[in-house]
């Protein structure tokens, strides 16, 4: 889908084709490839330890976790800084969490990030998405944090790699834009080649358990 004819975007496009896609303070992130207006890059995501009480899950390891995000400023906003998903131990369930830092680069009221997971042996294991609704101004930037579902210790005790990507933006003046699948999909593909592009929707999270903390 192109983007809509938004007053001024092709002089904002020219800027930030030459201005740093994170900020300067940041571990510079590797790109790994172009399709057609989305780069894709890789950054780390830290150490694959996940913290619990005076333990920690793969403590011993010294593997960092690779995050590898699809940027598309066509999309009207971006990752501000590398995004990725994390085992987080929240007592006494396992989750996946993330940081998402986002730039609007025009004034949006809504948008859709999806991560796709995958473990140590590069097999996919899931697809996470995080809405929100909120207005947006032109080069405002803002972090969100989330939380997702109940997993047990076996599946984060693997987690390695996520493609994180912006699948849908809701403009101020109602209009919806939908992502192009096809970034997403290459680079999920190229970590496990038998991706396809159902894989890229989300899956209900699982329930909560009864005895669930209060």
């Amino acid at each position: 889908m192109r983007y809509p004819r938004v007053p001024g975007f092709t002089a904002l496009l020219l800027l930030l084709s030459t201005a740093p896609l994170f900020p300067q303070n940041a571990p510079a992130p590797t790109v790994l490839d172009h399709v057609g207006t989305a780069i894709i890059t890789q950054a780390s995501g830290g150490s694959v330890k996940i913290s619990r009480g005076l333990g920690a899950v793969s403590n011993r390891s010294t593997l960092e976790l690779q995050w590898v995000m699809v940027t598309d400023s066509t999309l009207g906003i971006i990752f501000a800084g590398p995004v990725g998903a994390s085992g987080l131990y929240d007592d006494p369930w396992f989750r996946y969490d993330s940081n998402m830092k986002m730039r609007a680069l025009v004034p949006v009221q809504a948008f859709e990030v999806r991560i796709l997971t995958f473990d140590v042996w590069h097999q996919f294991t899931g697809t996470l998405s995080f809405s929100q609704l909120e207005d947006l101004a032109p080069f405002q930037e803002k972090s969100f944090d989330r939380v997702w579902g109940i997993y047990g210790e076996s599946q984060l005790r693997d987690h390695f790699i996520s493609v994180a990507y912006v699948a849908k933006v809701r403009l101020a003046d109602g209009r919806t834009i939908v992502a192009d699948p096809a970034p997403a999909l290459k680079a999920a593909q190229s970590i496990q080649a038998s991706i396809t592009i159902q894989d890229l929707e989300p899956k209900p999270e699982p329930i909560p358990l009864q005895n669930k903390k209060a």
